[in-house]
């Protein structure tokens, strides 16, 4: 199914477009935000942005998107190219997978050398000439017949190569220790037919007017003999570096680090043009320039200047693919923050905030923070928005404190100067250390964060303004205290990621600002079940309370259940690992996710579980864990990697929405949280009316908890029966038989779990 908009249009379906979505339909939000590279062809111009794939049409000014659910064969593209020849676009992906997109939009998937057993399959470039694809690599080149849709040789240089071209009858690969030729007359699989021409280090090589032309770094830019001779055309001045060459229908483009780019009319002719385009196309008749976070847009050389011509819309998107923390707002908006928790690597991601109505993506300010606090703005860890005030957000820096924003503007920055956050070192740049890896806003309306490393973990943000600081002996200096949870008893739950991985409660006794009444306990490293096995825990990544108030814990060894958290206090803590029967006649029953690494767990609507692992994908588990209903996979599910760093519920649609380390999906599942009361003006029905070319499960939700519901005809005839999942139950349309029901008016009878209360709402099928 083919994804369109006009550019002045809004990009994502509306709310009430998404409560119509069928049960078990798939969303992707890719990122399309930051555009890298492009080629015109024809009437459109292809655009790589975010690792994602857009089209622009010249003529009606149209998008057309691109994902991995209704076109493309995967995620995250590194390359694309275009052969006139075969009239197809070349799409390269990270993992080696290759799709050619045809002008029809067809797409054939070549994935021979993604699935080939090759420990390094890093690509560096794609080049294409004619009907043939050059694939750069870090062990040679790899060649694709575009004809025949196949690949067709491996030549292995053992050295990096950086790009190919093919030139007077030779295929040249230029790599850090040199250039390297090879006729394509000779045996090229053989190492030996390829000569080494020189050892500088070239980056980019490309063909113009008869000539090869290449950029070696720190040296400048040459003309290059196919005998390997060169001459400096231009050197590197101070700190300019060139970042890329290339060639169009007219002109080569070399561009630079330093706002510049050389346009060549000729290999003698250039004009310098200032831009700050991150790559340049050329075309005939202009240019399309990538302006990165700035999208698309036309210029034309006038005067020895480029001059911008239009300017086309950016799709609304995240601004990145991170979604490292996921969580809806009291308004309703899901709250996406791309940090890093970055305790076992030195990895740092831009600020990366974004909020998601359900109709209109928005992606918090950056560089306007930068500027205002003089300091970077990276690895934001958690959002929150303030339940008193709409509109105003707080968000956390695992390295930088603490963020505030009002209605899409920067406000203030908190951290050990102005508050009461402290920088986990004394001396140097302790601005880089002021870790808040997690925010909670608590039922006063006080904003409880996880300063980890210091002395004194808790700080609290309160309603008037005010700090406090709690300080429990437990926790002094503890270097990775991550998650805050209140329960239903209001007992505050802290979590330890790593480094005596665990878990603290503290009975705060209703007074949460007085820690000298507080009972408090934590357990780290050694969790024991109920058959007396013991773990050794060394990363505790999910805690969640459930409907029923059990805690459920997310481990590297798999997941555990505080079935009765009063307990916790006891002085043997005791977890539930549940069994599930084999039911193979034997009589034995396995543990629930037994080793494996539990990353993420949500609640949804009926107490069920949805458990998000390192490597494995997701699970929907019912209430007990006793049943796995689904389990999602890049093999049987659009998620665009099995590595799951994110969950979020939205109560009202069902809606599930999975972070991954590759980008953001949605899944929309059957189960909406129960209404407080059961009423007739509670009741959704959708699709309703249900048309004749609908053939998906039509939904119904607003019911309480474990709602007897009956769909009757207009004569009062049974059609269906069952109980509700949470607020929500789907029905097939079918009689007891199996059997789609003629057209009519259908009434859903509902009664309470007691029996007290009903409601009733009607559905129209049309046929």
């Amino acid at each position: 199914m083919k994804k369109r908009i006009f550019a002045s249009l809004l990009l994502f379906l509306t709310l009430s477009a998404l409560l119509r979505a069928a049960i078990g339909d798939w969303e992707v939000y890719n990122s399309y935000c930051n555009a890298t590279s492009c080629k015109s062809v024809g009437d459109k111009v292809y655009v790589l942005s975010s690792g994602s794939l857009y089209s622009y049409d010249k003529e009606d000014n149209e998008l057309r998107l691109y994902d991995h659910i209704n076109t493309l064969s995967d995620v995250r593209i590194s390359f694309i190219e275009y052969s006139d020849v075969a009239d197809a676009l070349v799409i390269v992906y990270d993992n080696a997978n290759v799709d050619l997109l045809y002008d029809d939009d067809a797409v054939y998937n070549i994935s021979d050398f993604k699935n080939k057993n090759i420990a390094d399959k890093q690509i560096n470039n794609l080049q294409v000439v004619d009907s043939m694809a050059y694939i750069s690599t870090n062990f040679g080149v790899v060649t694709l017949n575009l004809n025949r849709q196949e690949f067709s040789n491996t030549y292995t240089l053992d050295v990096n190569v950086n790009a190919v071209s093919v030139h007077g009858g030779y295929i040249f690969a230029c790599t850090p220790s040199g250039l390297y030729r090879g006729a394509l007359s000779a045996n090229l699989l053989d190492k030996k037919s390829w000569l080494h021409l020189f050892k500088y280090p070239i980056t980019a090589l490309e063909e113009y007017k008869g000539t090869l032309y290449g950029i070696l770094p720190h040296f400048g830019f040459y003309s290059i003999n196919t005998d390997g001779r060169f001459v400096q055309l231009i050197a590197n001045q101070g700190s300019q570096r060139f970042t890329y060459l290339s060639v169009g229908e007219e002109k080569m483009l070399l561009g630079t680090n330093s706002s510049k780019v050389y346009i060549y009319d000729a290999p003698d002719k250039y004009t310098i043009c200032p831009t700050t385009a991150l790559a340049l196309h050329e075309d005939g008749d202009g240019f399309w320039a990538c302006n990165g976070l700035n999208g698309l847009s036309r210029l034309v050389l006038k005067d020895g200047k480029l001059a911008e011509t239009l300017a086309v819309a950016q799709p609304n998107s995240p601004v990145r693919n991170l979604c490292e923390y996921l969580a809806f707002s009291p308004t309703g908006k899901l709250l996406v923050a791309g940090g890093n928790l970055n305790y076992f690597d030195e990895t740092f991601y831009d600020g990366t905030i974004i909020s998601f109505d359900g109709d209109k993506w928005t992606n918090f300010p950056e560089q306007e923070v930068k500027d205002a606090t003089g300091l970077n703005y990276q690895n934001i860890t958690s959002i929150v928005e303030d339940p008193a005030d709409a509109g105003h957000y707080f968000a956390s820096s695992f390295g930088y404190g603490l963020y505030e924003f009002r209605d899409g503007e920067f406000v203030k920055h908190y951290n050990h100067k102005n508050s009461a956050l402290k920088s986990v070192i004394s001396s140097g740049y302790t601005e880089r250390y002021v870790r808040v890896p997690r925010l909670k806003y608590d039922k006063s309306g006080n904003l409880w964060m996880t300063n980890t490393g210091t002395q004194d973990i808790i700080k609290i943000l309160k309603s008037d303004g005010t700090w406090h600081t709690l300080t429990y002996s437990e926790l002094v200096k503890k270097p990775t205290m991550v998650e805050l949870l209140f329960d239903s008893r209001g007992w505050l739950w802290v979590t330890s990621l790593q480094a005596s991985a665990g878990l603290f409660c503290a009975k705060m006794n209703k007074t949460p600002f007085d820690t000298t009444d507080d009972e408090t306990k934590i357990l780290t490293e050694h969790f024991k079940n109920q058959d007396g096995i013991n773990y050794d825990i060394n990363q505790l990544c999910a805690l969640v309370e459930d409907r029923a108030g059990q805690m459920w814990v997310g481990t590297d060894k798999g997941l555990f259940v505080l079935a009765s958290p009063k307990k916790f206090f006891d002085g043997n803590v005791t977890f539930t690992q549940i069994k599930v029967p084999r039911n193979d006649g034997t009589g034995l029953a396995d543990y629930l996710f037994n080793g494996l690494f539990i990353q993420a767990i949500c609640v949804d609507g009926a107490n069920r579980k949805w458990v998000g692992t390192k490597d494995n994908g997701i699970y929907l588990v019912s209430a007990d864990g006793l049943e796995t209903i689904h389990h999602f996979t890049t093999e049987n599910s659009p998620l665009p990697s099995n590595s799951i760093a994110s969950i979020a519920v939205e109560d009202a649609t069902g809606r599930v929405f999975i972070g991954t380390d590759k980008g953001l999906v949605s899944y929309m599942s059957d189960a909406t949280a129960p209404s407080p009361m059961l009423k007739e003006s509670a009741l959704h029905a959708y699709p309703n009316p249900v048309r004749e070319d609908y053939t998906g499960n039509i939904s119904v939700t607003g019911f309480t908890e474990e709602c007897n519901v009956k769909i009757v005809d207009a004569a009062g005839a049974l059609i269906y029966e069952t109980t509700s999942t949470g607020g929500q139950i789907t029905w097939n349309g079918c009689n007891a038989r199996g059997e789609r029901v003629s057209a009519g008016v259908y009434y859903v009878l509902a009664y309470d779990a007691n029996g007290d209360e009903g409601a009733a709402t009607k559905i129209l099928i049309i046929r």
